[in-house]
């Protein structure tokens, strides 16, 4: 193999494992999803969480989430976060969300929201037993803009 493609998949694969902001989001999930406090989501943590968190998300209560509602996240995650990462954080989780809209309507409804809440979980579940590491969540947006 030429070294100069062999540097670019290396290079690739390094920015791919690195998304910045991805481990505050791991973070912002643990704190916001682990009733228990064991440090894991478990798959009945996850499913509360996903539920609860739309309510969170959908500010006007109109039965979806718009960008609007997500960019109304930054100044609570920030005070978490501090401000880079709550930008960061912010950004991730507009694109996340946001990519959930199968009919291009520029919102995201319940049905949207919560149809890929499994094969996610499933995706994440590096070890396959069962329950999120803070590690494996850091790996969120990483899975979701790849196949």
């Amino acid at each position: 193999m030429k070294p100069i493609l062999l540097a670019l998949i290396l290079l690739s694969s390094s920015l791919h494992a690195a998304i910045p902001g991805a481990e505050a989001l791991g973070k912002l999930i643990t704190s916001q999803f682990d009733t228990n406090s064991d440090a894991l989501i478990d798959q009945g943590e996850w499913q509360s969480g996903i539920g609860n968190s739309f309510e969170k998300l959908d500010t006007n209560q109109d039965g979806t989430i718009k960008g609007k509602e997500i960019d109304g996240l930054s100044e609570d995650i920030a005070k978490e976060s501090g401000s880079i990462a709550g930008t960061l954080v912010v950004v991730l989780i507009k694109q996340l969300i946001m990519s959930l809209d199968s009919d291009s309507d520029k919102a995201v409804s319940r049905a949207e929201y919560d149809k890929p809440t499994q094969s996610i979980f499933t995706k994440l579940d590096a070890d396959k037993n069962a329950s999120l590491t803070l590690a494996e969540l850091s790996e969120l947006p990483s899975h979701l803009v790849t196949p």
